[in-house]
């Protein structure tokens, strides 16, 4: 399937699930986002406010880079990652821990490093893979052997090491945990040397005491591929509650197919693979995104995506009131790819000039966006995020009365740009040079004296990252000349 096709696919998909948005008027002031089943959701406030964390995908895996035995493994349009190489590639565990495990010595990991380059890209939270899918723990456990201290030649615990260094540099840390799917360790059917349903949840027990237990504060429980057994999933749920009550759990916890009420425990909706969605969200949601097609190393992928593209898809995330987890993929070496850290630098750079208008902030005032781009606000302040740049004027409707002032968020001296206001329509119009400041994505703070109202007959539409935008001719126009990788839309981690 062609790339296109498959994000409009997705694209189509994922918008069924966006809740209904909510439209101010002028008797209704905007609201933030609402947590899904939590009746206390203090221990949401860093997460809203971060908006931008670092996903890493990282094990045994990233040993082979997407290969076993000559053939290529990596992830095709549609298929599986790199990580999935045991399942892709039929391999069974012994074969799979025999061949990879005493390979695993990633001697140039550095986690202060790794942190620093997180820290640096503007991300407030790191989380980790501590078991994926192929059941390798990079974690010392006494549930298994089949773990990094006890397996491999590094010996050393990389959770460990990260969960310090994030406290030590002032980030939250997380794991992703693999809870439901495993392919070494659990078996529905009784096999020789696996283990049985009952043997494997008391495995999972284990791991989440050790995980909640032993490394300071657990900020994020990024489980994945839930089942469908809800008592199964409250049960882990409710050890997370009780061990680290801040921790904020991922709905992957339960399968997509357990209805939105009965998951408990569930604090944040975790979008489909690599999605970004078609509109606001009003509950609180975040989307994982890859830099290339792969979740974790694969020495044969090189459609990466812009820098430009992370911060459209930054800038978009938060307009639509979304969390954005971008992902790494880590060498068996143990280092950040050249290109994660070129893209996390020029991505930090922004960051750094236009943070204000992405953490802490709520979703578009507005319901709809604009050809120019969208919308982010905080207090009485929205933030124009230009994407495409428009020299007769950057205009918009829906916000009733004239701005107090409106600036370049990148002008230290925050000089006014000459604004005028159409009470017919509630037409805000902003006079704009010829060139874009920053072409990735110019922000102009637009202050209001008052909070900020929206017109409920106001009309619009979502121009960006949707089924029929002029946006997506553009991408395609722009991936067919070479200039971006196509953002992929997949599902199944």
């Amino acid at each position: 399937m062609k790339p296109c096709n498959v994000i409009l696919i997705a694209l189509l998909q994922v918008s069924l699930l966006a809740t209904p948005a909510v439209m101010a008027t002028a008797d209704q002031p905007t609201g933030g986002t609402t947590t899904l089943n939590s009746p206390d959701d203090s221990h949401m406030e860093w997460w809203r406010d971060a908006r931008f964390g670092m996903f890493i995908h990282w094990g045994l895996y990233s040993i082979q880079g997407g290969d076993w035995k000559g053939k290529d493994y990596g992830k095709e349009q549609g298929g599986a990652s790199a990580e999935w190489l045991m399942n892709s590639a039929k391999i069974p565990g012994p074969e799979y821990r025999k061949a990879l495990a005493p390979q695993f010595n990633p001697t140039d990991f550095d986690a202060a490093e790794w942190v620093s380059t997180a820290k640096e890209a503007g991300m407030k939270y790191v989380v980790i893979t501590s078991k994926h899918h192929d059941g390798f723990c990079l974690f010392d456990t006494e549930a298994t052997d089949y773990n990094v201290m006890d397996a491999t030649p590094f010996k050393r615990d990389i959770i460990k090491e990260l969960s310090e260094e994030c406290a030590k540099q002032g980030l939250k840390f997380g794991v992703y945990y693999s809870q439901f799917k495993d392919w070494y360790h659990r078996s529905f059917q009784r096999k020789p040397g696996i283990l049985n349903n009952e043997e494997y949840l008391d495995l999972v027990e284990k791991n989440l005491d050790e995980l909640l237990s032993n490394y300071g504060d657990m900020a994020v429980l990024w489980f994945d591929v839930g089942g469908n057994n809800v008592i199964e999933a409250d049960q882990q749920g409710a050890r997370v509650r009780e061990l680290q009550p801040n921790a904020v759990i991922c709905s992957r916890l339960y399968s997509r197919k357990v209805p939105e009420g009965k998951r408990k425990y569930a604090d944040f909706e975790s979008l489909p693979d690599r999605m970004l969605p078609t509109e606001r969200m009003t509950q609180d949601t975040e989307t994982c995104m890859t830099m290339r097609h792969n979740w974790g190393f694969d020495r044969n992928d090189d459609h990466w995506k812009s820098s430009k593209d992370i911060i459209e898809f930054l800038a978009l995330c938060g307009a639509r009131g979304v969390n954005l987890l971008l992902n790494v993929g880590p060498n068996p070496e143990g280092n950040l790819l050249p290109e994660e850290t070129e893209r996390l630098q020029e991505v930090g750079q922004w960051m750094k000039t236009n943070g204000e208008s992405i953490y802490g902030t709520s979703y578009s005032p507005v319901d709809f966006d604009f050809w120019w781009g969208a919308m982010t606000q905080k207090d009485q302040t929205v933030y124009l995020h230009v994407l495409e740049w428009k020299p007769e004027g950057i205009e918009f409707n829906g916000i009733v009365g004239k701005p107090a002032k409106a600036y370049f968020l990148a002008d230290p001296a925050r000089k006014a740009l000459p604004v005028t206001y159409e009470a017919s329509g509630h037409v805000t119009k902003i006079e704009v040079p010829a060139n874009a400041p920053d072409p990735r994505d110019t922000v102009i703070a637009v202050e209001y004296d008052a909070p900020v109202v929206t017109d409920s007959d106001a009309k619009g539409k979502y121009h960006w990252y949707t089924s029929r935008s002029r946006r997506h001719t553009e991408i395609r126009k722009r991936a067919n000349a070479g200039k971006h990788a196509l953002p992929e839309a997949v599902t199944g981690k």
